[in-house]
């Protein structure tokens, strides 16, 4: 977890200070690790471990030649003989703080991270104001999720040394994990900066942290002055890219990732995010370039080939956006999302069992996603499974309360759409009653969606409900649609209760919003001719094509 530390003369390894009146035997052992650690300082290790294995033969109880053997063994990535040398070196000097501290980074390179925390205790046990101990336990915690314990570890080291500007920061990441502590987040990263005003890596997370709080112009703000502090970091242009992205200025977007990969061409996260930011444009193409550039340089990277499937699918190729979702599908095969966009694909290629089954199997991946379901349910209301449909449909309404709608409108529009065409199969299956109540749902949602109302109003006609009927014609006249059909249906109802001028001015108004508008002429032309005003709807239709409206 923590990085990789080199090994350095008169740092890692513990130096051998030779003394008068040595015996043989030991200057021998003295040699040796003299020898080691010259051959230490020269990065040539292979020897120097060779060396210190001969100071171990001659004085097997050597602290020193265990400890440097140790530090070699780790460096050349051996961890395990590492912490054996590690415990030796210890069994010789039980009281060496420093060798507890080393024997807890080898153990966090081995990703023990338990053991790695209980051997730092260990060296804080004998030296509480350890603060390399200190440090690297609170890493280690943060690392593992045990955030209030890293949270105190850090505190620990504040109070002696409350200047620490990149324990502040440390402490700020930490509790930016907990979304109720975020401002707690901000005022550490505060303190660091107040600190190191030039600190760079504070004003990064600073705007991170925002942006988690949703606060994107201060985001913006902060990023801003990490540029300024670091104009070549391609880093943080980028972040600059995505946090323009959420302010919806795309355009803009597009520059701030364009000026991350003149700094670093092959980033692919920037490339990424550049294909995102021209999706959000409507330029289909150049995002599709940018994603398969982003492959390019990372070819194993599952966003790029979802993102990329996105790109295919609007621009209309289908089947090119079902390969793409597969191969990502084969780096993360666990995202239900991504099988259930397959699945959107193979029914837009009209393959509905093979969609059916990418939805199943979405599904058990994750059996509380509303979309899919959805997704499902409208597969089988076009496959005619009319009462599959409904179960389906039924799904999302328990999925997502209506609390919940109420307050997320991204989940608000997947429950009135799966309601509506819940609402659409219950019409084929003639249970009018039940498609009403299913539309009064779906309006109780979204009350200004066009087709709804509409829906609700040829359902109440099949019950003869004419006065309700009409009204939600009337109220459909009134939404963004084609209104021009809600007017020719208001013109029926009227007929139906007997109405007949005022059925006459419906289709009027229809004709006059479409004048090519057949099924409202034909609807006039039969009713003038009931009234015996006209002798067939052909005369009236003959007049509207010789006046070039047909």
């Amino acid at each position: 977890m923590s990085k990789k530390w080199l090994v350095a003369a008169g740092v890692a390894f513990i130096a051998f200070m030779a003394w008068g009146g040595s015996l043989p035997a030991a200057e021998h052992y003295e040699s040796s690790i003299t020898k080691g650690n010259t051959l230490l300082r020269k990065e040539m290790y292979q020897e120097a471990l060779d060396a210190y294995e001969g100071a171990i033969q001659l004085k097997p109880d050597a602290f020193e030649a265990w400890y440097n053997k140790a530090v070699i063994l780790d460096y050349l990535g051996k961890h395990s003989d590492a912490i054996a040398s590690f415990e030796k070196a210890i069994q010789c000097k039980p009281g060496h703080y420093e060798a507890w501290y080393m024997k807890g980074m080898v153990l966090d390179h081995a990703g023990k991270y338990g053991e790695a925390v209980r051997a730092f205790d260990k060296a804080l046990e004998i030296k509480p104001d350890y603060l390399k101990a200190l440090h690297n336990k609170g890493n280690v915690l943060d690392h593992t999720g045990n955030v209030e314990a890293a949270i105190e570890t850090y505190d620990r080291i504040l109070a002696i040394q409350p200047d620490a500007f990149e324990v502040w920061n440390n402490k700020g990441l930490t509790l930016a994990k907990l979304p109720e502590r975020r401002e707690e987040a901000l005022a550490a990263y505060n303190k660091a900066i107040a600190i190191n005003p030039a600190y760079y890596e504070a004003w990064v997370n600073k705007g991170n942290c925002f942006v988690r709080l949703r606060k994107y112009k201060e985001a913006l703000d902060a990023c801003d002055k990490a540029i300024e502090i670091k104009p070549k970091e391609h880093a943080a242009w980028a972040d600059k890219g995505f946090i323009l992205a959420d302010l919806g200025k795309h355009a803009d977007s597009v520059t701030a990732f364009q000026k991350a990969i003149e700094l670093k061409p092959d980033s692919y996260g920037a490339w990424n995010g550049k294909g995102l930011a021209l999706d959000a444009l409507g330029r289909y193409g150049e995002a599709l370039a940018a994603y398969e550039k982003t492959i390019e340089l990372q070819p194993d990277s599952y966003g790029a080939w979802a993102n990329k499937g996105l790109a295919m699918s609007r621009l209309g190729r289908h089947a090119d956006a079902v390969t793409a979702y597969e191969k990502a599908l084969g780096i993360q095969p666990d995202s239900y999302e991504t099988m259930t966009n397959k699945g959107g694909e193979l029914f837009l290629l009209g393959k509905y069992d093979e969609a059916l089954k990418s939805f199943d199997d979405a599904i058990k991946m994750r059996p509380d996603y509303p979309q899919v379901w959805k997704n499902k349910g409208w597969t089988l209301l076009r496959m005619g499974r009319f009462a599959e449909a409904v179960k389906s449909f039924d799904k999302v309404a328990q999925i997502i309360p209506d609390e919940t709608a109420s307050n997320v409108p991204r989940l608000a529009k997947i429950k009135y759409e799966a309601l509506s065409n819940k609402g659409l199969a219950l019409v084929q299956m003639q249970n009018y009653e039940e498609a009403v109540k299913t539309f009064d749902k779906a309006i109780g949602i979204k009350a200004d969606v066009f087709s709804l109302w509409v829906n609700k109003g040829l359902a109440l006609l099949q019950l003869k409900k004419y006065q309700d009927a009409l009204d939600a014609f009337s109220k459909a006249t009134t939404l963004t649609g084609d209104v021009h059909e809600a007017w020719n249906h208001k013109g029926y109802t009227y007929e139906e209760m007997g109405r007949q001028q005022e059925a006459l001015e419906a289709y009027d108004k229809a004709v006059s919003l479409k004048p090519d508008y057949i099924e409202a002429l034909n609807n006039k032309g039969l009713l003038l001719d009931a009234m015996g005003v006209l002798p067939s709807f052909y005369a009236l239709a003959r007049a509207a094509f010789v006046g070039g409206t047909l």
